[in-house]
């Protein structure tokens, strides 16, 4: 194969990734045979006519199994020949699957502790620690600071040892001369 015809198939092949796999549905062509069946004035041929409308309204997916099959044929040695490496395919979201079909090696990737980008969920044992280690009369960014997180997830945590009974609501900081609402105080039951 031509280096030219190669790369436009690699170029068709990465321009169909993440393609809508919803049908297409060609509008001329729906025009076009409205207009045959509206000049028909042979029943069969309306017939024929009406069935191919109804075949092209209903679009056609557009089959990328060939883009893929030389894609799957020819990307390792282009790649090779043009210095790209593996990542590079990998960051156009080829799939790994069709790059190891594509006789491309893969290099393991250590896993990331989590792919949402939270911290790792803290053991309730440990939450509870943190609580009872605090006492009694503090406040949620007291706990936050604790657990070494925002008040949020705090708030998550607290709400849990309540429910649980371990920790009671005390009402509102006394000591608070601030501005806006005061705090709620909390400590153990």
């Amino acid at each position: 194969m031509a280096t030219q015809k190669i790369e436009d198939g690699i170029r068709t092949y990465l321009e169909s990734l993440g393609v809508s796999q919803k049908p297409v549905v060609d509008r001329e062509a729906v025009r076009s045979l409205k207009a045959e069946i509206k000049a028909s004035s042979d029943p069969i041929a309306k017939l024929r006519l009406i069935a191919a409308l109804e075949e092209e309204q209903a679009g056609r997916v557009p089959d990328l199994d060939e883009d893929k099959a030389v894609f799957v044929a020819e990307a390792k040695a282009w790649a090779d020949a043009e210095g790209i490496p593996v990542s590079a395919f990998q960051a156009l979201k080829v799939p790994d699957e069709v790059l190891v079909e594509a006789g491309f090696t893969l290099t393991a990737v250590a896993p990331k502790s989590s792919s949402s980008g939270r911290a790792p969920r803290i053991p309730i044992e440990d939450v509870r620690a943190a609580a009872k280690k605090l006492g009694s009369g503090w406040k949620l960014t007291d706990f936050a600071a604790a657990l070494d997180r925002d008040a949020a997830t705090a708030r998550n945590y607290l709400n849990k040892l309540i429910a649980e009974g371990l920790i009671v609501d005390l009402g509102e900081d006394p000591k608070h001369d601030g501005r806006g609402r005061a705090p709620k105080v909390y400590g153990q039951k």
